[in-house]
């Protein structure tokens, strides 16, 4: 019985995606995070909110490797990669997106996203030379328009990343990501630009994240939306995440409360 208790314990055994702990990093003495410990189980939809100033693009930042100076640790999928630079984290699967779309604007949509296509044979010293590209290319190639037509940007396969509305823009980013096979993924403001009829199909398409197994940490200042898409929801203050919890919880927690009434204004900080 105590054999199989302890198996039933390990399968039940909550996997932890993304844990940080005691970050901190500072600009010229000021800490924009400071001490941020956090757990994000795989799977989970987690949301940072906070007002502005508060460290949540810093804290992304540091994750991603996008800065890579700071205090502590973070760990992805139970591997230690403090201080590693962003392309050697996204290898691993982790990945991001930014508050303006980084696309590569004179080239197509389906350009875009086949450009982050991995083990792309063209890639390849033999199969460059001698042509065999073009059959190994038919498979990504496929992909690809897969991952247009099922983010709503079929007909715009030829068209200019430069010609996208703002949702168009952030669908075909996803669409980018979805093609690199991420384990997961963060979004800084990923609804930033986007108009109210394209923002529910880009809640849709975030959903399918989630339900494909796929970790999302997402910022955004739209309540309704993190309340509508998140499983947990942390607030960040001054650098540190001052609260966890549902929107539920959030909204009579009095230090959350404090910190958005203190810095936008009862309007604004409505939950």
């Amino acid at each position: 019985m105590k054999v199989q208790d302890t198996q039933i314990s390990e399968e039940n055994e909550v996997q932890i995606a993304i844990e940080l702990r005691d970050l901190v990093k500072s600009f010229g003495g000021v800490a924009a995070v400071n001490g941020v410990s956090l757990s994000i189980p795989q799977g989970t939809f987690y949301g940072i909110i906070g007002p502005n100033g508060s460290g949540k693009t810093t804290l992304v930042d540091c994750i991603s490797g996008i800065v890579r100076d700071y205090q502590g640790s973070v760990l992805f999928d139970g591997t230690d990669i403090t201080g590693w630079p962003i392309h050697k984290i996204s290898q691993l699967g982790l990945l991001r997106t930014f508050q303006t779309s980084r696309l590569f604007g004179p080239m197509s949509t389906l350009s875009n996203v086949m450009i982050a296509a991995p083990d792309q044979a063209g890639e390849k010293f033999f199969q460059a030379v001698f042509g065999r590209w073009r059959a190994a290319q038919e498979g990504p190639l496929a992909k690809a328009r897969e991952l247009l037509a099922s983010y709503g940007l079929s007909g715009r396969e030829d068209a200019y990343a430069a010609e996208l509305s703002g949702g168009q823009r952030r669908l075909l980013e996803l669409a980018r990501l979805s093609i690199m096979h991420p384990r997961a993924v963060l979004l800084d403001e990923p609804f930033a630009g986007v108009s109210p009829v394209q923002r529910a199909q880009l809640t849709r398409r975030l959903r399918g994240l989630k339900d494909d197994g796929i970790t999302v940490v997402m910022i955004e200042h739209r309540l309704e939306l993190v309340e509508q898409l998140c499983d947990r929801i942390g607030v960040m203050a001054e650098g540190k995440i001052i609260a966890e919890g549902c929107m539920d919880d959030l909204r009579t927690d009095k230090d959350v409360l404090s910190a958005y009434l203190g810095s936008v204004g009862h309007d604004e900080a409505r939950m």
